[in-house]
């Protein structure tokens, strides 16, 4: 019923607007995890063929040693001079040349794990130098560790309510303020599509259509190896994170380097493990 007089309105009527200023944060100093799921989930490149390609960038001198859990520089690391190495880059000169002129901002404080600073670049490579996956994993590391030290994107969370008939509807919106780190990962961005036209209360807009959706939920996908590590990193499962008798465990980084043998598949739970944990009540 309010569905149909719904739809012989005309216009849709503003009943409150709210604007807030938002952020939206830079990513944390790179580790081996975070580098494993973004070759497996953006770049298409299976753990182990993204560890064997950060190795041989490594061996080379693009890069700094890719097995590493800690995702914060010391005071000491050279951010600056490693910036620079990239003011010449065709890709990235006018976001670097700025963040130099301008001032770097200090990364986000992350964890320390005591063994390797994060995955940085180590001078500027080409696509045309590199070529294939080694340059689209190279692109990566750079890109992310510019976005470290970038501001944080900027952008005004805008609310309208407004009135249609009988019923009352709320929308949401981003307009970017200030894009920050997202310039140089055009990925994050906010999308252009989620903008909103600027209004106020009492302002009325035609009516295009009225429908109704209806949609239905779907059971989850099986984890991936490295959807998996990023679970127990999260949630400190294995190396110190774990006390007692746990404590020679696996760490996230080992268990990284364990999945890196396995082929780019589904994990699934072995009917052992499974039955345990019926047994288990839960």
């Amino acid at each position: 019923m309010f569905l149909n007089m719904t739809k012989l309105e005309k216009e849709a009527q503003v009943e409150a607007t709210s604007r807030k200023e938002k952020a939206k944060q830079r990513p944390l100093a790179l580790n081996t995890v975070e580098m494993l799921r973004v070759a497996s989930s953006s770049l298409g490149m299976g753990p182990q063929h993204a560890m064997q390609t950060a190795e041989r960038l490594y061996t080379q001198g693009y890069i700094s040693y890719p097995r590493t859990e800690t995702t914060h520089y010391p005071e000491n690391f050279d951010l600056k001079g490693s910036l620079r190495q990239q003011a010449n880059h065709p890709y990235w000169a006018d976001t670097v040349k700025r963040l130099l002129a301008e001032g770097i901002n200090r990364p986000r404080k992350g964890h320390d794990a005591g063994d390797h600073p994060p995955i940085t670049p180590m001078k500027s490579a080409t696509e045309a130098e590199l070529g294939g996956d080694a340059w689209r994993l190279y692109e990566y590391i750079t890109r992310h560790f510019i976005a470290t030290v970038s501001h944080d994107c900027k952008y005004l969370q805008s609310t309208i309510s407004f009135r249609i008939g009988p019923e009352l509807f709320t929308c949401s919106g981003k307009t970017v303020l200030s894009p920050g780190f997202t310039e140089v990962m055009p990925w994050q961005s906010v999308p252009l599509e989620e903008s909103l036209p600027t209004c106020q209360r009492g302002d009325a807009f035609p009516v295009g259509e009225v429908k109704m959706l209806e949609k239905q939920t779907n059971p989850p996908d099986y984890l991936t190896e490295v959807e998996l590590i990023t679970l127990m990193e999260k949630h400190g499962i294995g190396g110190c994170a774990c006390p007692g008798p746990r404590a020679g465990s696996v760490s996230s980084t080992q268990a990284s380097s364990l999945l890196t043998k396995l082929p780019r598949q589904p994990c699934v739970p072995s009917p052992a493990p499974l039955h345990g944990l019926v047994s288990g009540n839960w």
